[in-house]
């Protein structure tokens, strides 16, 4: 396995899949593979909780507004319902775009490489060897979902835009690439921290663990 990271493009061959892990080189083989859960995504990375209560409050400022200016209860529920006639269509395309995500969104450990196949409309695989890996961290939310940060050695530089949002949010000066509301995210971390020891005896990947709470994640 060369040791940079590789981006292939949709029909590359070389990447493994879940439907075809025949692409495995030599003693190779699947540790983990799993996908986002759309629910969790939509709460903590497009943040739709948040969305929400910015339109309901908005809701609530136009009808006080508008009851101070005298305007009566009714012409206050017609300024909300105009709000919320925008809030519903906005809030729709999060969570179908979240479900898209999780949907053309896989996500694969090897004990030589970690391959995140992502990508709505523009699909493309993104290959980091296991030498290459640096860093393992866990952000741990109550449910028990989480994200893995995957920090890479600073002689190769990964893309935000492409990994994007797939990416550590707000990490632009060294990005690195995340597993997204993943469920059950310590077992799984746990499990990549395990392969990454035996497979890089020499210099094992720092793991460190954080909880969060969903509302506080940075999309």
């Amino acid at each position: 396995m060369s040791g940079t990271a590789v981006i292939f493009g949709e029909f590359d061959d070389s990447r493994p899949v879940s439907e075809a892990p025949a692409a495995l080189a030599g003693d190779e083989r699947i540790v983990w593979q799993g996908a986002p859960d759309w629910r969790r995504f939509a709460l903590s990375v497009m943040k739709i909780r948040t969305i929400a209560l910015y339109f309901a409050v908005i809701m609530v400022a136009r009808f006080a507004a508008d009851l101070a200016a005298g305007q009566g209860v009714g012409a206050g529920l017609v300024s909300a319902a105009w709000t919320l006639c925008l809030a519903l269509p906005v809030l729709g395309f999060l969570a179908i775009y979240a479900k898209l995500v999780a949907r053309s969104t896989r996500y694969t450990v090897t004990t030589k490489r970690l391959v995140l196949r992502i990508g709505v409309a523009l699909p493309m695989t993104v290959t980091i060897p296991v030498d290459l890996v640096e860093t393992l961290d866990l952000r741990r939310r109550a449910d028990g979902s989480g994200d893995i940060l995957i920090g890479v050695l600073p002689k190769q530089r990964l893309s935000y835009s492409v990994l994007w949002p797939h990416a550590r949010p707000w990490c632009f000066s060294r990005p690195q690439a995340a597993l997204r509301a993943v469920h059950q995210a310590e077992a799984v971390a746990e499990t990549i921290g395990r392969m990454l020891a035996r497979q890089t005896a020499t210099t094992p990947a720092r793991v460190t663990t954080a909880p969060i709470a969903a509302a506080a994640v940075a999309g």
